[in-house]
C-alpha cells in the first residue's frame, strides 16, 4: 500500500514538474498514472485537466475538472479552471457561473477576480471588467496580465487615457510585452482620430 501511495506522489510531481515545463502529454501521462491508484483524488484531476486545457483540449479538460468537482465540490481552483476552459470553448455564461462560485467558495484569491474580468470583457460587460480587474490588482494580482486586460475594458468603453495609463503600466513591468505595445499604439491612434474629429 505504502508503494502504491510513493507511486501516485512520483507520478503527481512528474505531472506538476511536466506542465511547468510545457511537456502537456507527458504530464498527462503522468498524471493517468497518478488517477489509476488513486482514482478519487480531486486534485489528481485537477491538474490533469490544467495539462489538457494547456494543451487546448478544452473539452478533456472540463471532464476532468468536473470530476474533481464531483469528488469535492470545494475546491474552488478546479471551478477556476472549467471557467477559464468554458470561456476558450466561447461558453460564456458557463464560465461566468463557475467563476462565480469559484470567488464563492474563495474571495481571497485574486487571480479568481482578474479570470472573471476576462469572462466579464468576452460578454461584453465592460464595467464589470474593470471593476473585477481593479479587485485584482488591489488584491495583489498586479502582474501584466490584469493591466492589458483593465486596459482593453477601459478602451472598449472609450476611456482611452485610463487605458494608456494600464497599457503603460504593463510595459514597465515587462517593456517587450507586445500586446501592451500593440494596445499603446491602438489606443495612441484612436486619441489622434478623436483629436482630429475634435477639432
Amino acid at each position: 500500500m505504502e508503494n502504491n501511495k510513493d507511486m501516485r506522489n512520483i507520478s503527481l510531481e512528474l505531472g506538476r514538474h511536466f506542465i511547468e515545463a510545457c511537456s502537456y502529454d507527458l504530464a498527462v501521462n503522468a498524471l493517468t498514472k497518478a488517477i489509476a491508484i488513486e482514482p478519487y483524488n480531486a486534485q489528481i484531476y485537477d491538474f490533469r485537466g490544467i495539462a489538457y486545457g494547456s494543451n487546448r483540449k478544452h473539452d478533456e479538460a472540463i471532464a476532468d475538472f468536473t470530476m474533481a468537482i464531483e469528488i469535492d465540490n470545494q475546491l474552488a481552483a478546479a471551478y477556476n479552471n472549467r471557467a477559464l476552459s468554458h470561456w476558450a470553448l466561447d461558453m460564456i455564461e458557463e464560465a461566468l457561473s463557475d467563476i462565480n462560485k469559484a470567488i464563492e467558495l474563495d474571495s481571497d484569491v485574486a487571480v479568481f477576480f482578474a479570470n472573471r474580468g476576462l469572462i466579464q470583457y468576452a460578454k461584453g460587460d465592460f464595467h464589470e471588467a474593470v471593476l473585477d480587474y481593479s479587485v485584482a490588482i488591489l488584491s495583489g494580482f498586479d502582474g501584466i496580465d490584469a493591466y492589458n486586460g483593465r486596459g482593453e475594458a477601459y478602451a472598449a468603453l472609450g476611456e482611452y487615457e485610463k487605458a494608456l495609463a494600464d497599457f503603460d503600466q504593463a510595459l514597465a513591468l515587462n517593456p517587450n510585452d507586445v500586446v501592451a505595445f500593440a494596445n499603446c499604439a491602438l489606443v495612441n491612434s484612436l486619441l489622434k482620430k478623436q483629436a482630429q474629429s475634435d477639432k
